[in-house]
Protein backbone atom coordinates (compact mmCIF):
# COMPACT_ATOMS: atom_id res chain seq x y z
CA UNK A 1 0.00 0.00 0.00
CA UNK A 2 2.96 2.50 0.78
CA UNK A 3 5.00 1.55 -1.94
CA UNK A 4 1.96 2.31 -4.63
CA UNK A 5 1.07 5.26 -2.91
CA UNK A 6 4.63 6.48 -2.86
CA UNK A 7 4.44 6.05 -6.82
CA UNK A 8 1.71 8.11 -7.43
CA UNK A 9 3.40 11.12 -5.34
CA UNK A 10 6.14 10.33 -7.46
CA UNK A 11 4.69 10.46 -10.67
CA UNK A 12 2.77 13.62 -9.82
CA UNK A 13 5.91 15.52 -8.78
CA UNK A 14 7.21 14.51 -12.42
CA UNK A 15 3.50 15.68 -14.12
CA UNK A 16 3.93 19.17 -12.36
CA UNK A 17 7.61 19.91 -12.80
CA UNK A 18 7.58 19.21 -16.59
CA UNK A 19 4.34 21.30 -16.52
CA UNK A 20 6.35 24.48 -15.32
CA UNK A 21 9.26 23.38 -17.36
CA UNK A 22 7.01 23.65 -20.38
CA UNK A 23 4.88 26.87 -18.89
CA UNK A 24 8.01 28.57 -18.88
CA UNK A 25 9.42 27.84 -21.88
CA UNK A 26 6.60 29.29 -23.13
CA UNK A 27 7.59 32.38 -22.24
CA UNK A 28 11.38 32.78 -22.92
CA UNK A 29 12.03 31.37 -26.51
CA UNK A 30 12.41 33.47 -29.40
CA UNK A 31 10.28 35.04 -31.16
CA UNK A 32 10.97 33.26 -34.47
CA UNK A 33 9.98 29.87 -33.36
CA UNK A 34 6.09 29.28 -32.91
CA UNK A 35 4.61 28.68 -29.69
CA UNK A 36 3.67 25.62 -27.47
CA UNK A 37 1.15 23.64 -28.82
CA UNK A 38 -1.53 21.91 -26.63
CA UNK A 39 -3.23 18.58 -27.53
CA UNK A 40 -6.03 17.35 -25.87
CA UNK A 41 -5.93 14.13 -27.64
CA UNK A 42 -5.99 11.03 -27.09
CA UNK A 43 -5.12 11.91 -23.57
CA UNK A 44 -5.06 14.72 -21.54
CA UNK A 45 -2.80 16.89 -22.13
CA UNK A 46 0.57 16.86 -24.60
CA UNK A 47 2.26 19.91 -24.42
CA UNK A 48 4.01 19.88 -27.43
CA UNK A 49 7.21 22.62 -27.80
CA UNK A 50 8.78 24.14 -31.00
CA UNK A 51 11.85 25.34 -28.77
CA UNK A 52 12.65 21.93 -27.59
CA UNK A 53 12.66 20.23 -31.34
CA UNK A 54 13.55 23.28 -33.47
CA UNK A 55 15.84 25.68 -31.23
CA UNK A 56 17.42 23.35 -28.70
CA UNK A 57 17.33 19.81 -31.15
CA UNK A 58 18.10 21.55 -34.50
CA UNK A 59 15.21 19.72 -36.03
CA UNK A 60 14.04 21.52 -39.72
CA UNK A 61 10.71 22.25 -40.35
CA UNK A 62 10.49 20.14 -43.11
CA UNK A 63 11.36 16.80 -41.13
CA UNK A 64 7.68 17.12 -39.50
CA UNK A 65 5.74 19.09 -42.27
CA UNK A 66 3.86 18.19 -44.07
CA UNK A 67 4.63 14.58 -44.35
CA UNK A 68 3.84 13.45 -40.82
CA UNK A 69 1.71 16.72 -39.58
CA UNK A 70 -0.31 19.05 -41.47
CA UNK A 71 1.19 22.69 -40.60
CA UNK A 72 -1.96 23.61 -39.01
CA UNK A 73 -1.71 23.30 -35.41
CA UNK A 74 -3.98 20.70 -33.91
CA UNK A 75 -4.99 19.23 -37.22
CA UNK A 76 -3.79 16.25 -36.57
CA UNK A 77 -5.59 15.44 -33.75
CA UNK A 78 -9.03 15.67 -35.77
CA UNK A 79 -8.06 12.51 -37.65
CA UNK A 80 -9.41 9.40 -36.54
CA UNK A 81 -6.09 7.33 -36.34
CA UNK A 82 -4.37 10.05 -34.19
CA UNK A 83 -3.80 7.51 -31.31
CA UNK A 84 -1.32 6.26 -28.91
CA UNK A 85 -1.51 2.74 -31.05
CA UNK A 86 -0.79 4.30 -34.42
CA UNK A 87 2.03 5.99 -32.21
CA UNK A 88 3.54 2.66 -31.37
CA UNK A 89 3.70 2.01 -34.61
CA UNK A 90 5.54 4.71 -36.34
CA UNK A 91 3.28 7.63 -37.01
CA UNK A 92 2.70 10.94 -36.20
CA UNK A 93 5.22 11.74 -32.89
CA UNK A 94 6.26 8.05 -32.84
CA UNK A 95 8.32 8.70 -36.32
CA UNK A 96 11.03 9.62 -34.17
CA UNK A 97 10.02 8.74 -30.52
CA UNK A 98 10.75 4.88 -31.57
CA UNK A 99 13.40 4.48 -29.24
CA UNK A 100 16.11 5.44 -31.85
CA UNK A 101 15.87 8.94 -32.43
CA UNK A 102 14.10 9.74 -29.45
CA UNK A 103 12.80 8.16 -26.73
CA UNK A 104 10.01 5.83 -27.30
CA UNK A 105 6.63 6.49 -27.33
CA UNK A 106 5.77 3.76 -24.95
CA UNK A 107 8.71 4.84 -22.55
CA UNK A 108 8.64 8.28 -20.17
CA UNK A 109 5.01 9.01 -20.41
CA UNK A 110 5.50 11.98 -18.23
CA UNK A 111 7.95 13.83 -20.00
CA UNK A 112 4.94 14.43 -22.74
CA UNK A 113 1.83 14.13 -20.57
CA UNK A 114 1.23 16.42 -18.11
CA UNK A 115 -1.81 15.56 -17.13
CA UNK A 116 -4.78 17.16 -15.94
CA UNK A 117 -2.94 20.02 -13.08
CA UNK A 118 -1.01 20.91 -15.90
CA UNK A 119 -3.05 20.67 -18.75
CA UNK A 120 -5.73 23.07 -16.38
CA UNK A 121 -2.74 25.52 -15.60
CA UNK A 122 -1.78 26.19 -19.27
CA UNK A 123 -5.53 26.54 -20.02
CA UNK A 124 -5.51 29.30 -18.10
CA UNK A 125 -2.74 31.14 -19.11
CA UNK A 126 -2.99 34.40 -21.26
CA UNK A 127 -2.55 32.97 -25.25
CA UNK A 128 1.06 34.33 -25.78
CA UNK A 129 1.26 35.94 -29.44
CA UNK A 130 3.66 35.32 -31.54
CA UNK A 131 4.86 36.65 -35.06
CA UNK A 132 4.83 33.72 -37.14
CA UNK A 133 7.91 33.66 -39.26
CA UNK A 134 10.31 31.55 -41.93
CA UNK A 135 14.22 31.18 -42.69
CA UNK A 136 15.69 34.49 -41.78
CA UNK A 137 17.59 34.71 -44.70
CA UNK A 138 16.18 35.49 -48.00
CA UNK A 139 15.55 32.45 -50.55
CA UNK A 140 17.09 32.66 -54.02
CA UNK A 141 15.33 31.42 -56.67
CA UNK A 142 16.91 31.50 -60.23
CA UNK A 143 20.52 32.57 -61.29
CA UNK A 144 22.21 35.63 -62.60
CA UNK A 145 19.69 38.41 -63.82
CA UNK A 146 16.63 36.48 -63.59
CA UNK A 147 17.29 35.49 -59.60
CA UNK A 148 14.69 36.46 -57.17
CA UNK A 149 15.30 37.73 -53.72
CA UNK A 150 11.81 36.29 -51.67
CA UNK A 151 11.24 37.14 -48.01
CA UNK A 152 9.52 35.16 -45.41
CA UNK A 153 10.02 38.07 -43.12
CA UNK A 154 7.49 40.16 -46.04
CA UNK A 155 5.23 37.58 -46.61
CA UNK A 156 4.54 36.16 -43.20
CA UNK A 157 3.48 39.84 -42.20
CA UNK A 158 -0.17 39.35 -44.02
CA UNK A 159 0.05 35.70 -44.05
CA UNK A 160 0.18 32.65 -42.15
CA UNK A 161 2.31 29.50 -42.95
CA UNK A 162 -0.38 27.17 -44.08
CA UNK A 163 -1.63 29.99 -46.80
CA UNK A 164 1.24 28.72 -48.95
CA UNK A 165 2.84 25.18 -47.21
CA UNK A 166 1.76 22.67 -48.28
CA UNK A 167 -0.74 24.04 -50.95
CA UNK A 168 1.47 25.34 -53.19
CA UNK A 169 4.50 25.02 -52.14
CA UNK A 170 6.51 22.01 -50.20
CA UNK A 171 8.29 23.20 -47.29
CA UNK A 172 11.75 22.18 -48.20
CA UNK A 173 13.98 24.57 -50.22
CA UNK A 174 14.54 23.48 -53.79
CA UNK A 175 11.38 21.12 -54.26
CA UNK A 176 9.51 23.69 -56.34
CA UNK A 177 10.04 24.33 -59.72
CA UNK A 178 8.75 27.89 -60.32
CA UNK A 179 8.12 29.02 -63.79
CA UNK A 180 6.88 32.63 -65.54
CA UNK A 181 4.14 30.39 -67.40
CA UNK A 182 2.98 29.54 -64.49
CA UNK A 183 2.76 32.54 -61.85
CA UNK A 184 1.16 33.97 -65.46
CA UNK A 185 -1.56 31.32 -65.18
CA UNK A 186 -2.47 32.63 -61.13
CA UNK A 187 -0.33 29.23 -59.98
CA UNK A 188 2.07 29.36 -57.39
CA UNK A 189 3.16 33.00 -57.22
CA UNK A 190 0.31 34.18 -59.47
CA UNK A 191 -1.91 33.17 -57.20
CA UNK A 192 -1.50 36.62 -55.48
CA UNK A 193 0.69 38.48 -57.70
CA UNK A 194 -2.60 38.45 -59.88
CA UNK A 195 -3.02 42.63 -59.80
CA UNK A 196 -5.56 42.43 -57.19
CA UNK A 197 -4.58 40.47 -54.15
CA UNK A 198 -0.68 41.74 -54.57
CA UNK A 199 0.55 43.86 -57.37
CA UNK A 200 0.61 41.68 -61.05
CA UNK A 201 3.85 39.43 -62.22
CA UNK A 202 4.24 42.05 -65.08
CA UNK A 203 5.84 44.20 -62.43
CA UNK A 204 8.97 42.42 -63.45
CA UNK A 205 11.29 44.39 -61.82
CA UNK A 206 9.26 44.39 -57.83
CA UNK A 207 10.82 40.79 -57.78
CA UNK A 208 13.69 40.18 -60.15
CA UNK A 209 17.49 41.97 -58.83
CA UNK A 210 18.27 42.77 -61.87
CA UNK A 211 16.87 43.82 -65.41
CA UNK A 212 15.09 40.65 -66.23
CA UNK A 213 15.30 40.60 -69.46
CA UNK A 214 18.82 39.96 -71.93
CA UNK A 215 21.12 42.18 -71.73
CA UNK A 216 22.27 41.62 -75.48
CA UNK A 217 20.17 40.85 -78.70
CA UNK A 218 18.80 37.64 -78.91
CA UNK A 219 19.72 36.83 -82.59
CA UNK A 220 17.68 33.96 -84.88
CA UNK A 221 19.74 32.30 -87.82
CA UNK A 222 17.40 31.82 -91.10
CA UNK A 223 18.25 29.77 -93.61
CA UNK A 224 18.67 31.74 -96.87
CA UNK A 225 18.25 34.57 -95.54
CA UNK A 226 19.78 37.30 -93.45
CA UNK A 227 20.00 37.24 -89.35
CA UNK A 228 17.22 39.03 -87.11
CA UNK A 229 18.40 40.64 -84.43
CA UNK A 230 15.60 40.78 -81.58
CA UNK A 231 16.79 43.56 -78.55
CA UNK A 232 14.32 43.33 -75.60
CA UNK A 233 15.96 46.88 -74.68
CA UNK A 234 14.18 48.32 -77.49
CA UNK A 235 10.85 46.72 -77.07
CA UNK A 236 10.83 47.05 -73.89
CA UNK A 237 10.27 50.88 -74.19
CA UNK A 238 7.12 50.17 -75.55
CA UNK A 239 5.48 47.06 -73.93
CA UNK A 240 5.42 45.06 -70.94
CA UNK A 241 6.83 41.53 -70.35
CA UNK A 242 3.21 40.10 -70.39
CA UNK A 243 2.57 41.75 -73.58
CA UNK A 244 4.34 38.71 -75.26
CA UNK A 245 5.09 36.76 -72.99
CA UNK A 246 3.62 33.67 -72.28
CA UNK A 247 0.85 34.79 -74.67
CA UNK A 248 2.99 35.27 -77.42
CA UNK A 249 6.38 33.67 -77.09
CA UNK A 250 7.83 30.90 -74.60
CA UNK A 251 9.67 32.60 -71.55
CA UNK A 252 12.46 30.63 -72.77
CA UNK A 253 14.76 31.22 -75.79
CA UNK A 254 14.11 29.02 -78.19
CA UNK A 255 11.10 27.87 -76.81
CA UNK A 256 9.47 29.72 -79.75
CA UNK A 257 8.97 27.73 -83.14
CA UNK A 258 8.37 30.42 -85.56
CA UNK A 259 7.95 30.92 -89.48
CA UNK A 260 6.62 33.42 -91.95
CA UNK A 261 3.67 31.87 -92.37
CA UNK A 262 2.77 32.03 -88.60
CA UNK A 263 3.74 35.72 -88.90
CA UNK A 264 1.78 36.94 -91.75
CA UNK A 265 -1.45 35.05 -90.26
CA UNK A 266 -0.87 37.03 -87.22
CA UNK A 267 0.90 35.14 -84.80
CA UNK A 268 4.24 35.34 -83.02
CA UNK A 269 5.88 39.08 -84.12
CA UNK A 270 2.91 39.16 -86.50
CA UNK A 271 0.66 40.04 -83.95
CA UNK A 272 2.46 43.68 -83.74
CA UNK A 273 4.08 43.92 -86.88
CA UNK A 274 0.80 43.86 -89.24
CA UNK A 275 1.29 47.40 -90.38
CA UNK A 276 -0.80 48.63 -87.61
CA UNK A 277 0.84 48.27 -84.30
CA UNK A 278 4.28 48.30 -86.02
CA UNK A 279 5.56 47.77 -89.52
CA UNK A 280 4.52 45.00 -91.33
CA UNK A 281 6.25 41.49 -91.30
CA UNK A 282 6.47 41.61 -95.61
CA UNK A 283 8.96 44.50 -94.94
CA UNK A 284 11.97 42.05 -94.87
CA UNK A 285 14.78 43.95 -94.64
CA UNK A 286 13.52 45.65 -91.47
CA UNK A 287 14.67 43.52 -89.54
CA UNK A 288 16.64 40.80 -91.53
CA UNK A 289 19.95 42.31 -92.19
CA UNK A 290 22.98 41.00 -94.32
Amino acid sequence: MKKGLLTVVIITLMNVLFARLDITAQTDYPSEVVGDIIYTKPLKSVIFSHKTHVTEKGLSCDMCHPEIFYPAALKAQERPDFNMESLYKGKYCGACHNGKMAFASNTQCARCHTGVKGFNTLQKMAPVKRAVSGPSEPIMIGKDYTSVKFSHDTHTKSFKCVDCHSGLFPMSKGKTKVTMEEIYQRQSCGICHNGEKAFSADECNRCHTKTPAPKTDITYIVRDIGPVKFSHNFHTKTFKCADCHTKLFAMKKGGSKMNMDAMYSGKFCGTCHNGNIASPASECNKCHKG
